[in-house]
């Protein structure tokens, strides 16, 4: 690709309500398709690739199948999570924008302690299209198991190494990485992880919460040089900003391993 790449994904607990399987937030779907929608008019240089939690769609799901390893509740976990994914996409494509969905449980499995990705020519080919490439958090086939969980914190980051993106955006419901304290930490550098104290998820989660993704997120500056920041999705105009560059936007920036920005 010889645009610039942006991934973002937006959070499960963003896009559906807490507590309640199965209930998406449609008005905040609706409000961040209208932000990528106007992003999309206003800058026109940045390809995106989206990924989206699975939030009450998939974690309550997940749980599940986890306990009792059936393939029957992997499945439902499947069709769960691709039920929002729908709800994403037509809201997408009500705007005008053009957007497809590509399934993780058909195009992605798992052998041994290696994850096979084989949806590379499909996000590439939609990108030169000028199609958003819609991915979400997952149930695979793992070759031991029968499935596994892929979260889409793990797709994020596949993504951004994969198309070696200049920016990752993570959305979540709080306005950043929290202390044990409950502060904002605005800045951190991948070394100094190890010595971090970071507030977990409060929320029903199989893919390790809070902490899982700054690790991710931690590793990918650290190995590939690419920057992330983790800002608050639920708030009005955070999305439409992460995509225009605004300066302004509040968060807690993962500073690339030779890259340092100043944050506001």
């Amino acid at each position: 690709m010889n645009k610039e790449v942006y991934v973002l994904k937006i959070g499960g607990s963003v896009l559906t309500e807490k507590g309640k399987e199965r209930r998406a937030r449609k008005n905040v779907i609706k409000r961040i398709s209208k932000e990528i929608a106007l992003a999309a008019h206003t800058s026109k240089k940045n390809n995106l690739i989206l990924v989206h939690g699975a939030g009450s769609y998939g974690h309550p799901q997940a749980r599940v199948y986890l306990e009792s390893h059936n393939a029957k509740d992997a499945l439902v976990t499947h069709e769960s999570v691709k039920e929002l994914n729908g709800i994403v996409l037509s809201s997408m494509m009500e705007l005008g924008l053009k957007a497809m969905p590509i399934h993780p449980l058909s195009a992605v499995v798992s052998k041994g302690l290696k994850i096979k990705y084989k949806i590379n020519e499909q996000i590439e080919l939609a990108l030169r299209a000028g199609i958003i490439p819609v991915l979400h958090g997952d149930v695979i086939l793992d070759e031991k198991e029968g499935f596994r969980v892929l979260s889409g914190d793990q797709l994020v980051v596949y993504a951004a190494k994969e198309f070696n993106a200049s920016k990752v955006g993570v959305g979540t419901d709080v306005d950043g990485v929290l202390s044990e304290k409950g502060a904002v930490i605005r800045e951190i550098m991948p070394a100094d992880i190890d010595k971090m104290s970071i507030k977990g998820s409060q929320h029903v989660d199989v893919t390790g919460g809070m902490k899982e993704k700054v690790f991710l997120l931690a590793r990918l500056a650290s190995e590939s040089n690419i920057p992330s920041i983790l800002f608050n999705a639920s708030k009005e105009s955070n999305v439409y900003k992460f995509l225009t560059d605004d300066e302004n936007l509040f968060g807690t920036l993962i500073h690339a391993q030779f890259q340092r920005r100043d944050v506001k």
